[in-house]
């Protein structure tokens, strides 16, 4: 019994992990033989039958050891060995002990026979089974399946992805989140992970499982419109693209690549996994959004599909999306005790997966990567500007996305005297508000953010709107209308999507399992990345379950582009003396927030760094040394235990054993008949 798991911040349920408590009895018969021999009246081997393939091999070896003299005699005379003896002739006495040595002799070399063909055999499947473990993440190509035990099924290698919408790197310390603390101290990861541009849910998630940027696999934003299809996409809304299979057409899924690869897929809540004919009848599971969902419904949810018994239908790749964050982060900005909580539950649902795989024996045999889309950005009254007063807005058609605004003119209005409206009314507010503030044609956004410039420069260019209105982090674009209404207290709190590459829009990456361990092959199990872009994450996932990736933005992994090699390699290893030249949260103005002794600058932070702009308070240095720093708290999970073997190699060293003891055994044998045959 897993006992309960509790989540303060939805319904509690329990028995999330519960195992079936098997038992296994010994049927046992007895048989009652008379015994001849050297004090052998006191042997039971029939008394308990053998309930093990070992010891059905001892106690085979066991009765030919004690089943000698008169009875084994009268069993060999009934089969025709000794059927010319004439009990009554002189030569009775003297033929009888050279009947029975011989007898011996024969069911000797005849066992022996027998066991080293079992012992060929045994060596035969052991050899087999370790090539097929050393093979496990080596990927061939066209792909091939190997077999992992975990000492009750068969598996084939699995990955489980989870995405902590909106979880930010420092959100994690020892006291607030002990399993992810445990992950970023002891398992593999990296310092963050860079979203693409826009850092936003939808086209981030699309990029995950695609390794394309926005601008290339259709989805740019979480709002946009499209002048070919002349519709508008908003996420939250399924009649309005959400689930419009038109605006996912453009890229291939993690998903498909895997199903054309004959390995199945399960999505829990992923974004564009409820899609028709993007998603449905290339995904074998399929959780729908459902934000009633509770946490500990979740990590039941996931981990069922583990529990599946055939390995056929068994989904070799899980993809789960935990919002919890993000929806706090909107509500509360980067402070609260409302967010702190949300992120103490989250860290219990981590918790329950990361035993959830130990309790079914599956450390060394699922990875798991947890990781995140982006962060998050306090928003203020303070830092609004209103585009009521830098354009007419009745001269403009669409408006995609936030914090960043793409505006879409009507056509009978020039797309370059709209510009420049808007510049020389900017140039007119104050500079402290409007230096916050940048605006761009299309063809002027930067090149780094791969999104713009000319409609050939990128696949879905034409998706985005001719002019944009990009803030700096922590800055919004309202109108006043939306101010009304929200009665002058401008929301969402927290916000997203600002320029990728700020500190506050950093991703979680963290990771552990049999993948990270065999390419890094560092013996301590904690090795940490450089920091990358998320368009690697699909390579990455790829290599994991041994399948071909198709075509995408990835700079690491096999084949097609990639020429770099798997991102998780030596060459790719974060430096011992990897240091942060920026402290959280890296703002030009003050801002309350809840990071506090983040396990990031315990092992990052630069030593020397300037005062935390938001509290001035002065971070400590620390020094950190990995062989001697451990988490100060254990992650919350139930206490259990587990009795099986440790790993995948349960089977390889089960028939080592067998083996060492077959050959034990049969020295025995021959050391003892070969002894009695001498002296006779």
């Amino acid at each position: 019994m897993n006992g309960e798991r509790h989540f303060n911040v939805d319904i509690p349920v329990t028995d999330l992990d519960e195992l079936d408590d098997d038992v296994f009895e010994g049927q046992g018969g007895h048989s009652p033989e008379d015994h001849f021999g050297d004090g052998l009246d006191e042997l039971d081997y029939d008394l308990n039958k053998p309930s093990t393939f070992k010891e059905k091999i001892k106690n085979y070896f066991g009765k030919l050891k004690s089943n000698r003299g008169y009875n084994r005699l009268e069993s060999q005379n009934a089969t025709g060995f000794a059927n010319d003896l004439d009990p009554d002739s002189d030569g009775f006495i003297e033929n009888i002990r050279d009947y029975k040595i011989k007898m011996v002799y024969t069911k000797f070399r005849n066992t022996l026979y027998i066991g080293i063909g079992v012992i060929v055999a045994l060596f035969l499947v052991g050899l087999y089974a370790k090539k097929s473990r050393n093979a496990r993440y080596v990927a061939n190509y066209p792909y091939s399946k190997p077999f992992l035990n975990n000492g009750t099924h068969l598996f084939y290698p699995t990955t489980m992805v989870i995405s902590l919408d909106g979880f930010h790197p420092h959100y994690i310390n020892s006291e607030r989140t002990p399993a992810l603390h445990s992950m970023m101290v002891n398992n593999f990861g990296a310092p963050y992970m860079i979203p693409s541009f826009p850092s936003s849910t939808f086209p981030n998630h699309f990029t995950l499982v695609t390794g394309l940027y926005p601008s290339e696999h259709g989805i740019v934003g979480n709002t946009f419109f499209d002048p070919d299809l002349k519709k508008q996409f908003v996420n939250t809304n399924p009649k309005k693209g959400g689930l419009d299979p038109d605006f996912w057409k453009g890229a291939e899924p993690i998903w498909q690549t895997a199903f054309k690869q004959d390995v199945k897929t399960a999505a829990h809540m992923w974004p564009g996994s409820e899609v028709p004919e993007v998603a449905l009848g290339y995904l074998s599971e399929v959780d729908a959004y459902n934000g009633s969902v509770t946490l500990s419904s979740k990590s039941s949810n996931i981990m069922k599909w583990l529990d599946e018994e055939d390995i056929s239908v068994r989904p070799q790749l899980i993809l789960g999306y935990v919002p919890t964050i993000d929806q706090y982060g909107h509500r509360y900005g980067i402070s609260g005790k409302e967010l702190e909580n949300s992120i103490r539950e989250v860290d219990t649902f981590v918790s329950s997966v990361l035993e959830g795989l130990k309790v079914r024996n599956l450390d060394n045999i699922v990875n798991l990567i947890i990781l995140s889309d982006h962060g998050m950005a306090p928003t203020s009254n303070d830092r609004l500007l209103y585009l009521d007063d830098v354009v007419d807005l009745k001269k403009i058609e669409h408006i995609d996305g936030w914090p960043l605004y793409g505006l879409r003119p009507f056509e009978e209005h020039n797309v370059e005297s709209v510009v420049e409206e808007i510049r020389k009314k900017m140039a007119a507010l104050p500079e402290s508000l409007s230096s916050h503030y940048s605006v761009y044609l299309k063809s002027e956004l930067p090149e780094e953010w791969n999104f713009g410039r000319d409609d050939k420069s990128h696949k879905f260019n034409y998706r985005l709107a001719p002019i944009w209105i990009i803030p700096d982090t922590g800055y919004v674009v309202t109108t006043a209308e939306q101010m009304k209404k929200y009665q002058n207290d401008y929301r969402p709190k927290g916000v997203h999507g600002y320029n990728n590459t700020e500190l506050l829009m950093r991703a979680l990456f963290l990771a552990k399992g049999p993948y990270f361990n065999e390419k890094l092959k560092s013996g301590t199990g904690n090795e940490k990345l450089l920091p990358f872009q998320n368009t690697e994450i699909y390579n990455l996932v790829c290599d994991t379950i041994n399948i071909e990736p198709s075509p995408n933005n990835g700079s690491f992994g096999h084949g097609g582009s990639c020429s770099d090699g798997p991102l998780v390699s030596p060459k790719n290893v974060l430096p011992d003396n990897w240091t942060d030249p920026l402290i959280y949260p890296n703002l030009t103005f003050k801002v309350e927030h809840l990071v506090k002794d983040p396990t990031y600058d315990i092992l990052w932070k630069k030593p020397g760094q300037e005062e935390d702009a938001a509290t001035n308070d002065k971070v400590p240095d620390v020094t950190f040394t990995s062989s001697s720093f451990s988490p100060t708290t254990k992650p919350t999970a139930p206490s259990l235990t587990y009795e099986a073997g440790s790993s995948s190699t349960t089977s390889e060293n089960f028939f080592d054993e067998v083996l060492d003891e077959l050959v034990s055994e049969v020295e025995k044998i021959a050391s003892h008949y070969l002894g009695d045959y001498k002296t006779r």
